[in-house]
């Protein structure tokens, strides 16, 4: 990123910001990386690229419904998943 300044206070966790747009990567799997990596992915592996009926189709384990609340309970992390994959980006594990 353009202002290095900014990403280092991100990541050390001295900035409040949050990032909804990453304009620098190739491709939704790049930023997929990116947000792993930054320690702001909220969303279970089994839940990534997969539209609902795939996720609540008795497969995995819920019943597929319309009660609220199911995919969030599903899908949704309280922490984030961090998984570093550029060794020469910044990422939230040393």
């Amino acid at each position: 990123h353009r202002k290095k300044e900014s990403m280092k206070k991100i990541m050390s966790g001295d900035s409040k910001a949050y990032i909804f747009h990453m304009s620098w990567t190739t491709n939704k799997d790049d930023k997929l990386k990116f947000f792993q990596q930054m320690g702001e992915w909220y969303l279970n592996k089994q839940c990534i690229a997969k539209e609902r009926h795939e996720i609540t189709d008795g497969n995995s384990g819920i019943l597929d419904s319309n009660v609220d609340g199911v995919l969030t309970k599903h899908c949704c992390l309280v922490e984030p998943q961090i998984t570093c994959h550029y060794r020469d980006k910044p990422s939230k594990v040393p």
